[in-house]
């Protein structure tokens, strides 16, 4: 706002020359701040409160971001109860009469039933994300990174690089080494009526839509926004949150013991996907890193790797907690304020 002035010099004790616009104050020659008649009944107005104390108004580098309506630990336990639920809604479909038929037969058809399922899972998990960042957080919906371009598709590639390397290394130092099982695939082939495209078909579904994106989205997405106060101690505690549930799984364990051994996988590659999802502010970082695992054991047992058991399963954790913690070491300062203030998917003004 520019204030009107207007400069008078006169050597008496003060002088106040009033217009209908604006009035000037002079003391022993030397102007004096001179406001308008406007301002200065603003100023006086008794509607205007000072800001309480402890307050700070928002600036263009501090955008003012509203408080979740319920505590960390509620926002916390939301994903977790959430997770198993969600991962089953593509069972909805089986109350259409034949459906259930129709995927256990062994050929395309079957592939092509799947396809349902797994958007149908998807479809609940960005549901649910939306309605958490939304009602819960009370921010849009791009907190949630999930924006696509060159950017995010560059992130994408880089996690998948990340799981696709560890996966292979991994796998073959424990199957070298004797540690690891070896599977009997001649068991487990696929029917010859499956053609290569459908099979490849059916990896990508169960690696990325069934999976990789909406565990992502919800843990990777809702949950580490929702701790960006803390992004370090966010990023640990949403991979303890999808970590969790994994109990449940079924990935070859055989005893209690085993199952417990298992979470190191999740808990690991929940850690590098973290990480990399604040450094690339995308959080398809983290679905080319979650998806990537998936589809790197396929990519690894079609090159021979095939080791499978706790000791594959420790090796892949900590190899993919290494990389995180490498990669937390390499974001700068200033990104880690960033995340603070604006979010992991966020950036500050110019």
């Amino acid at each position: 706002m520019r204030l009107a002035m207007t400069t008078v010099t006169i050597a008496v004790p003060i002088v106040i020359v009033a217009t209908s616009h604006s009035v000037t104050g002079v003391r022993c020659g030397v102007p004096a701040r001179v406001h308008s008649v406007r301002t200065m009944r603003s100023h006086a107005s008794p509607t205007q409160d000072p800001a309480p104390a402890g307050t700070h108004p928002a600036t263009p580098t501090e955008p003012a971001v509203p408080e979740p309506r319920l505590p960390v630990w509620a926002r916390v336990l939301l994903p977790t109860v959430l997770f198993l639920p969600l991962a089953m809604a593509g069972a909805v479909l089986l109350v259409i009469p034949g459906f259930a038929d129709l995927l256990n037969r062994p050929d395309t058809a079957a592939v092509w039933a799947y396809v349902p399922v797994a958007t149908t899972v998807l479809a609940a998990y960005l549901a649910a994300s939306w309605a958490l960042v939304r009602w819960v957080d009370r921010r849009p919906i791009s907190a949630l990174g999930l924006r696509f371009g060159k950017h995010a598709l560059l992130a994408l590639l880089s996690g998948y690089a990340i799981a696709q390397i560890i996966a292979l290394v991994a796998g073959w130092a424990t199957q070298t080494l004797g540690f690891a099982r070896t599977p009997d695939l001649s068991a487990a082939a696929e029917p010859e009526t499956v053609p290569v495209a459908a099979m490849l078909l059916l990896v990508f579904l169960r690696a990325f839509v069934l999976q990789g994106i909406g565990e992502e989205v919800l843990f990777r997405g809702y949950l580490l926004q929702s701790l960006r106060r803390r992004p370090i101690q966010g990023v640990v505690i949403a991979a303890a949150a999808f970590t969790l549930p994994h109990l449940a799984s079924s990935g070859g364990q055989q005893s209690l013991i085993e199952h417990l051994l298992y979470l190191v996988l999740p808990f690991g590659f929940a850690i590098s996907a973290g990480f990399l999802a604040i450094a690339t502010r995308s959080v398809w970082a983290a679905v080319g890193i979650h998806g990537g695992f998936h589809l790197a054991l396929f990519v690894a047992t079609a090159v021979g790797v095939t080791a499978q058991g706790p000791a594959v399963w420790l090796a892949t954790g900590l190899l993919h907690l290494l990389a995180g913690v490498v990669i937390a070491a390499l974001i700068p300062r200033e990104r880690w304020a960033e995340v603070r203030d604006v979010g992991p998917y966020g950036q500050r003004p110019a």
